[in-house]
């Protein structure tokens, strides 16, 4: 009798070990996590989802059209720069100029008077105006409405202005996005004793046809 007592709380042991082996421990997800099938994923905030959006986006467009304002003091410059793919225009004052891309070289169509002249542009085939392609989602901070560039990233941004602006110092820069892409930037420009703020708006994505010139 006392055999079988034994076995009968030797078998309750080994069962009771195997239960409590197979319990599995709940898992702790930390903030903003949300646990997913067992594992923890990061919850994004609707404008933290906005911005990664939006920069990935950025790499993606090349059919957009930008309106360009540039306040030097009292003085207003106004440029409206479209892209179309492999062509784009730029139009300042009245006058329109053309370029386009094919294969490693560029063309740059220049009015002279009522007709254009075409011009082959040497280039590395790099574009200015295309920075905000290289824009990095932790280098902004969301605060009412819009995202601004930390301070430590300026000096990274600003590298992209060294052409234009010889040692110039970005000093503020802000981007609003709307339905997940960046629909305007305002950032400004110190250039020794010279202050630009530029803003730029973002407009038309995916419905530009440029038609180039007759030469």
């Amino acid at each position: 009798m006392k055999k079988v007592f034994f076995l009968v709380a030797l078998f309750s042991l080994l069962f009771l070990q195997s239960c409590q082996e197979e319990v599995i421990p709940t898992l702790q997800c930390g903030t903003n996590e949300e646990n997913i099938n067992g594992v923890c994923e990061i919850i994004l905030q609707p404008e933290e989802l906005a911005l990664v959006n939006a920069i990935a986006n950025a790499d993606d467009i090349s059919n957009y059209q930008m309106d360009i304002t540039i306040q030097n003091g009292h003085d207003l410059y106004d440029m409206i720069i479209q892209f179309d793919s492999e062509k784009s225009s730029f139009e300042f004052d009245g006058q329109v100029e053309y370029y386009e891309q094919q294969g490693g070289t560029l063309y740059h169509y220049i009015p002279q008077g009522e007709l254009y002249v075409k011009e082959t542009v040497t280039t590395t085939g790099s574009n200015e105006y295309e920075f905000f392609k290289s824009f990095e989602v932790d280098w902004f901070t969301y605060n009412n409405g819009k995202y601004l560039m930390n301070l430590q990233n300026q000096s990274q941004a600003q590298l992209f202005f060294n052409d234009s602006f010889p040692d110039s110092e970005l000093t503020g820069f802000e981007m609003t996005i709307e339905n997940d892409f960046i629909s305007e930037m305002v950032f400004l420009l110190q250039v020794g004793e010279i202050s630009y703020r530029f803003v730029i708006e973002f407009s038309n994505i995916g419905t530009i046809d440029i038609v180039l010139p007759q030469v």
